[in-house]
């Protein structure tokens, strides 16, 4: 007897078995219950959702003996032939190799006969986007006034390729991708009716590389059982796959918090010399950051993030002296940073990529010592050093002095020169008081850091665009309140418009000139 592979042996037969559509069965079998059955369907979603599979139960559930119906019996003369595709008045078509005028010709002439054992001749007509023109506009008539017998479903996974023409003749239903969790669920529902064992992880794996598509994890999973037998572990699915082991990207990120470049290089260049590539690694460390991020930020594992005690647990220990905002920098920079894994030197840029990052979780010392200092001594010596700390530890993650925004022009004060304090000392200043923002007001603090600020003896001034002056109105109080506490007396902090100030520089260019050239 011949093997049935896993995708086909638990292909959906009913509208319930169907995984991760329910806005669609809903309202599918709410049609059919009320009479109101659409001449024209357009199925459209990724590979593997369900779309064809959906098109055959419909088919079954206008065609089942006790229908139309709500769910197809599965049993019936009509249900077993539509389910093992030789039914007559169900006809299947493949639009990538059946595309062409003829074949529609052909089809619009089959259209005007009755179904010969059915009440309804259906149509499935997948890939639809590859029809040429001709057919297209050919195929469009026949779609429009149909005879009442006949049911058009058209699947695609490219909808933006289908005529607006052909589209408006249809009832659209948009395939979602499946979730991780779904996809987990029924790997190990195959694997019980199998009788196969496996770890708790292991499927894990497999739906981060399905990437929403139900049948690639079932080919997936195919291959696995092949390779390990009776029983699935989570480094067969690691191996078959080709995932970086978790501990490996744990190392990795572990070297960055712990100050440890020897560790971090010597975890990827053990990694790569197993055969590993470079994207791989650059995978695996933006989906654990990814996790950790979320995880951190929902005070939690929530319940759309599927991974193991165990890796929860090294998450957590990672995440006990950070804030989510710094491993979203951290994996900001990762995403940046995707195009140079494919250039030419993919492992010097993993390797550089991995240096900024150990720049950047530098950063976590400012907070540290802002912390530390902000108990034993007053606010001048915590700004003082957080300025010195940034410059000293930060040589290529510097933050830039930042300037939120004014309701309106003001004059332009005269620059001053401050008494006892050098240009270097008054930069310090401004970036000690940046980081010392972030810590308090994340939001507030990423505003500062993309402004021009200076401090002009009791003076803080922001040079910043006045469109956003109403939002600094609102926190006008609370950054004023900050900088002397900051700062350790009273502050006048001033927002001037950037745009004034950038005339000012350009007519002090002009008077110059003119005094040159004697005009």
């Amino acid at each position: 007897m011949s093997y049935t592979v896993i995708a086909r042996r638990w292909r959906p037969q009913r509208f319930d078995d169907v995984v991760g559509q329910p806005h669609i069965i809903t309202t599918l079998k709410n049609s059919i219950k009320a009479g109101r059955i659409a001449h024209a369907f357009l199925f459209t979603g990724p590979r593997g959702v369900g779309k064809t599979s959906l098109a055959r139960i419909l088919a079954k559930a206008v065609n089942c003996v006790n229908g139309p119906t709500d769910e197809p019996c599965n049993v019936c003369e009509n249900c077993v032939g539509i389910a093992s595709g030789n039914f007559v008045d169900v006809i299947e078509i493949d639009a990538a190799s059946t595309r062409g005028i003829d074949d529609i010709k052909e089809l619009r002439e089959t259209v005007r006969y009755l179904p010969m054992k059915a009440a309804y001749k259906v149509y499935i007509l997948d890939e639809a986007h590859m029809l040429t023109d001709q057919a297209r506009n050919a195929f469009l008539k026949t779609l429009e006034e149909p005879p009442g017998h006949n049911i058009f479903i058209l699947a695609t996974t490219e909808s933006q390729k289908i005529p607006y023409t052909i589209m408006s003749r249809c009832q659209r239903f948009d395939f979602r991708r499946i979730t991780e969790r779904e996809i987990t669920g029924q790997l190990k529902a195959v694997c019980e009716k199998d009788g196969i064992t496996f770890e708790e992880g292991a499927f894990h794996h497999i739906a981060i590389e399905a990437d929403g598509s139900m049948r690639d994890a079932q080919s997936i999973l195919e291959q696995i059982i092949a390779y390990s037998g009776k029983h699935i572990s989570e480094s067969d699915v690691i191996s078959i796959i080709g995932v970086v082991e978790k501990n490996v990207i744990y190392r990795i990120i572990k070297s960055l918090l712990d100050r440890n470049l020897t560790e971090g290089f010597s975890a990827i260049e053990a990694t790569l010399s197993e055969g590993y590539d470079v994207t791989q690694v650059y995978r695996g460390l933006v989906s654990y950051l990814r996790n950790m991020m979320i995880i951190k930020a929902c005070g939690g594992l929530p319940d759309f993030i599927s991974i193991g005690e165990d890796e929860y647990t090294a998450i957590e220990g990672l995440l006990k002296d950070l804030e989510y905002y710094e491993v979203q920098n951290m994996l900001y920079y990762m995403l940046r940073s995707e195009d140079l894994m494919r250039g030419l030197f993919p492992r010097i840029a993993l390797e550089t990529l991995y240096i900024n990052l150990y720049n950047l979780s530098q950063l976590r010392d400012v907070e540290k010592v802002l912390g530390e200092l902000e108990r034993r001594n007053p606010p001048e010596a915590v700004q003082e050093a957080a300025g010195r700390r940034v410059q000293e530890e930060s040589p290529v993650v510097r933050p830039r002095v930042v300037s939120p925004p004014d309701a309106g022009p003001k004059e332009t004060a005269p620059q001053t020169t401050d008494r006892g304090m050098d240009g270097s000392r008054r930069q310090e200043d401004v970036h000690g008081f940046v980081e010392y923002l972030k810590k308090k007001k994340p939001f507030l603090g990423s505003m500062f850091d993309s402004s021009e600020c200076s401090v002009e003896g009791n003076n803080f001034i922001v040079l910043i665009d006045k469109k956003y002056g109403n939002f600094i109105k609102s926190e006008f109080e609370e950054i004023g309140k900050l900088t002397n506490e900051f700062f350790g007396h009273v502050m006048n902090v001033e927002f001037r418009d950037a745009l004034d100030r950038k005339k000012n520089i350009l007519e002090d260019y002009l008077k110059e000139a003119e005094s040159l050239f004697n005009l």
